[in-house]
């Protein structure tokens, strides 16, 4: 079965000169959107063609080619003169012995999404060898000829950024960039300088970093801790997500971003307060969210630090026993989902003039973060 898809809001291209960018796309980098530019400019409309099947290249690494197709349409969404499509190959021969049939498929899906179907198409590829394969088998009628790009002008391929993206972080087109992300969440009970550590972290990074969205919603809202019902802990979880999600997707990205708490936390504050009836509401939307995150470390901060009222939580947590057994609900909540590998207990202790190992907590999470994400923190 053939799947079609293509840009639902968009109309088909008008014009008589249509150019045609297609590839694996795994990812679109600077050098594609060049070429698709260049198309642009020298004709009336660009179809833009991701082309995959399950276990390419791009399927290895999270990208199916249906999601680079979701990707793509989002990167031109605001291009009325480039429209986004896919081509599934799982129903045809693989390459070299799918030539015809994958030919067949680029002319027809090219078609679908033009108005002019004698309009003059181009098809641009950085692959001579393609070159040669398409003009043996495009129907020899005049109206299609096949235009090889100039790679010498932006030398950077996919297969170098898939080895190295933060290496080549500056070439991979922005809306890609969220795959490559490396995302680091801080977690511990309450006063353990959580938010502290996340803000240092980042602007020593010079990376964006989420703040704990429970803060601000029940500041906002005038309620405490055991006062939160259900329909508040849906409000957390999808706040802290959004939260997270607006950090990764933001300009600042420099293929680090840190967040102040997750839905994991969440979770431990769920058990803590609501029955047991109240929580099997929530579970799917946790199970559901916390499988979204795809955390690449976590820094995990016993509770070894003074407690220190600031307002938000509830005096209950000042008591030793009730932050321990937070922070042991929190490694359970961590195991339970899968992420122990993930973890990095900042346990470091600070001589006499840090008495509270806040900054050797510091120098700990910043070589966590450059052991475990390949971020190079440079200065340390």
């Amino acid at each position: 079965m053939i799947t079609i898809a293509g840009n639902l809001y968009k109309d088909d291209l008008e014009g008589h000169k249509i150019g045609v960018f297609f590839g694996t796309l795994a990812p679109m980098h600077v050098g594609h959107q060049a070429e698709i530019y260049k198309a642009a400019a020298l004709n009336d409309g660009v179809v833009v063609i991701a082309s995959g099947y399950t276990g390419d290249r791009g399927y290895q690494m999270g990208l199916p080619v249906e999601k680079r197709f979701r990707y793509l349409r989002e990167a031109f969404s605001d291009e009325t003169d480039i429209k986004v499509d896919y081509i599934n190959e799982d129903d045809i021969p693989q390459m070299p012995n799918g030539w015809d049939e994958w030919t067949n498929r680029l002319v027809e899906t090219v078609k679908r999404n033009i108005v002019d179907e004698q309009a003059q198409i181009t098809f641009y590829t950085g692959e001579a060898d393609y070159k040669v394969e398409l003009e043996k088998r495009l129907p020899q009628t005049g109206q299609f000829k096949v235009s090889l790009m100039d790679r010498t002008v932006l030398k950077i391929s996919g297969t170098e950024i898939r080895q190295d993206p933060i290496g080549n972080w500056d070439y991979i087109n922005r809306v890609f960039r969220r795959h490559f992300t490396k995302k680091v969440t801080v977690m511990g009970s309450a006063s353990t300088g959580k938010s502290t550590l996340v803000r240092r972290l980042a602007r020593t990074s010079n990376s964006p970093f989420s703040e704990e969205y429970a803060r601000e919603y029940q500041e906002r809202s005038n309620v405490s801790d055991d006062e939160l019902v259900v329909k508040d802990y849906i409000r957390l979880i999808q706040g802290q997500y959004d939260a997270n999600s607006k950090e990764i997707n933001s300009p600042a990205n420099n293929g680090l971003t840190i967040f102040d708490t997750d839905a994991m936390v969440t979770k431990v504050y769920a058990d803590m307060w609501l029955s047991k009836e109240d929580n099997a509401q929530l579970q799917p939307l946790f199970d559901n969210t916390i499988s979204e995150e795809l955390i690449d470390l976590i820094l995990v901060i016993p509770p070894v630090t003074p407690y220190v009222d600031d307002g938000f939580r509830n005096m209950d947590s000042a008591d030793d026993d009730t932050r321990w057994q937070f922070h042991n609900q929190l490694m359970q909540v961590i195991e339970d989902y899968g992420f122990m590998d993930k973890v990095v207990m900042l346990d470091a202790q600070g001589g006499s003039e840090d008495p509270y190992g806040y900054y050797a907590r510091y120098l700990q999470a910043l070589n966590a973060i450059q052991e475990r994400t390949g971020f190079n923190i440079k200065h340390i």
